[in-house]
């Protein structure tokens, strides 16, 4: 019974994750319509910011993806190296670490193509 509940678990823990995340969303979405509805009902004036998306717009930046992504890679491969002693599980690591590297590459890449820092 521990090695089925082993192997499911990390899949009820994503799943979990996925349900808490929208169901903030739409409890976040519910009070901002009750608000809406709530100041119709007494005459308010409402602004055009509170019926927009309140979402703010954020750009990604590419060096900073890719360097969050090495440290990833390093922490993961620095973490299994400790935990299994053993640099075959430790190899994990690398797999988010060159992709990160790419992603730096990539960037150093265009920066020079692009020198009016268009990405």
């Amino acid at each position: 019974m521990e090695g089925v509940f082993g192997i499911i678990s990390p899949f009820l823990t994503a799943i979990i994750i996925i349900l808490i995340v929208f169901i903030s969303k739409i409890l976040r979405e519910r009070s901002r319509n009750e608000l809406i509805m709530k100041a119709i009902e007494h005459g308010k004036e409402i602004s055009p910011e509170l019926l927009t998306e309140s979402r703010k717009e954020k750009k990604s930046d590419p060096l900073t993806s890719s360097l969050v992504i090495i440290g990833v890679g390093i922490g993961i491969f620095v973490a299994l190296y400790l935990f299994f002693n053993e640099l075959k599980f430790a190899a994990f690591g690398f797999i988010p670490l060159f992709i990160g590297l790419g992603q730096l590459i990539a960037f150093l890449i265009n920066k020079r193509n692009n020198p009016k820092g268009e990405y």
